[in-house]
């Protein structure tokens, strides 16, 4: 067949890398200057490095799989991180389940309480049973009030704002079910996955189209071709066009009308600095600011679970964000939105200076956190669209989880085997 694949992140690219070894005739139009999707990469002193911070687990078959596949496998190191909190002023150690229990904000008995409910989230094998059930009312039920209060109240809210009592705990579940205290990353960076699906793709005839975004996509015979034109007026027909765009985008491409099924995925935007220093800014590869005040929700120090050298010396830190798309945290210049975040920086290390920053790097994406709340499983389309040669497999159908390389990766598989083979 002549397939159509609309999206170059790791859903698209894999699906293609499947589809070019069936033997079809296989197109992916990019709307953006690069591949990977939500895991696209700029590069920090010659090093490619993802715009958005990502890991793996070591439950993560799906992209360990295809690593392996691809024969990077050495590449892949999985790496014993540190975890810390920044709760009431002060930064807490939360890598171990020893640090857990000790934690200082709660007493002897709503540690356990929190360390008994989350073990509860591991050994729970169906989280989907949680979906019509609230976060917030779950934790506060198992984990206790004070838990709930001084741990998962702030980490919803800095997630999903004033959204945050409305969230299903079959999204938290899959938070905490799948984690592992090890985590993946490959040197040199995921980059590396998403050019050498690029090249098999290439290699057995496929095509990869750069700056063809998507503008409408019909099918006008059932029977007949679907018709995709792009905002530069490019057209193609296609046999079956797969769709790995975020579901808004592909409503509005469709022309849905306003309350159809399509149209109604919540999305939150995600803003994220790369912040290249010259010293150390926080001591834990990955700190939760457990403050709600604070205008940012967590800050990873990428180098302190890979070496500085990698980046030429400099300590790569993350600061990001999930905010609605009218937020000024969206849609503030970065440069005067860096100097509005450095004294809550300075909250977490008191000698933080801007002088420290030697260069920066600003990435915002539209759609990267889905909205999951207790109605949100029913509103989830089927991969089957109303226009037979359609298929839809996009973030808002990964459930109970949200988003994931991994997770992504297996979409795609599990696609290409049900609707194109």
């Amino acid at each position: 067949m002549k397939i159509g694949i609309i999206g170059a992140g790791a859903t698209g690219l894999t699906a293609a890398y499947d589809l070019v070894k069936d033997g079809h005739d296989v197109t992916v139009l990019e709307g953006a200057d690069e591949i990977g999707g939500l895991a696209g990469s700029l590069e920090v002193q010659g090093t490619p490095l993802e715009r958005y911070y990502h890991h793996i687990f070591e439950t993560d078959r799906a992209i360990i799989d295809l690593i392996e596949e691809l024969g990077l496998g050495p590449k892949l190191q999985f790496h014993s991180t540190t975890t810390g909190i920044y709760y009431d002023g002060e930064l807490h150690d939360f890598s171990t389940p020893v640090e857990m229990l000790k934690f200082p904000p709660l007493g002897l008995l709503d540690r356990v309480r929190f360390g008994g409910s989350s073990a509860m989230l591991k050994v729970i094998r169906n989280g989907e049973r949680l979906n019509d059930r609230r976060a917030l009312d779950w934790v506060r039920r198992w984990a206790g009030p004070r838990a709930a209060e001084v741990i998962w109240e702030p980490l919803l809210t800095g997630k999903f704002g004033s959204r945050a009592s409305e969230i299903s705990m079959a999204w938290l579940w899959a938070r905490i079910h799948y984690r592992t205290f090890k985590l993946g990353y490959m040197d040199g960076g995921f980059h590396q996955v998403y050019d050498g699906l690029l090249r098999a793709v290439e290699e057995r005839g496929g095509k990869v189209e750069m700056g063809k975004r998507l503008a409408h996509i019909a099918q006008p015979d059932p029977a007949g071709p679907v018709e995709v034109r792009t905002e530069d007026g490019a057209r193609y027909e296609y046999d079956k066009v797969l769709v790995t765009v975020p579901q808004p985008v592909f409503a509005q491409a469709a022309g849905a009308a306003p309350g159809d099924a399509l149209q109604r995925a919540e999305y939150l935007g995600a803003t994220c600095f790369v912040l290249e220093c010259d010293r150390s800014v926080i001591p834990y590869y990955w700190l939760n600011v457990n403050d709600s005040t604070f205008p940012f929700l967590a800050v990873v120090e990428h180098t302190n679970m890979v070496p500085t050298s990698d980046y030429g010396g400099r300590h790569v830190v993350y600061v990001g964000n999930y905010v609605p798309r009218d937020d000024w945290r969206y849609t503030t210049d970065p440069a005067e939105l860096l100097k509005q975040y450095e004294p809550w920086l300075r909250r977490l290390n008191p000698d933080f200076d801007l002088s420290w920053v030697k260069d920066w790097h600003f990435s915002r994406a539209a759609f990267a956190q889905p909205v999951v709340t207790p109605d949100y499983k029913p509103s989830i389309p089927p991969h089957e669209t109303s226009m037979p040669g359609v298929v839809l497999a996009t973030m808002s159908q990964i459930y109970p989880q949200d988003r994931g390389q991994s997770y992504a990766v297996a979409m795609a598989r599990r696609v290409v085997e049900q609707y194109f083979r």
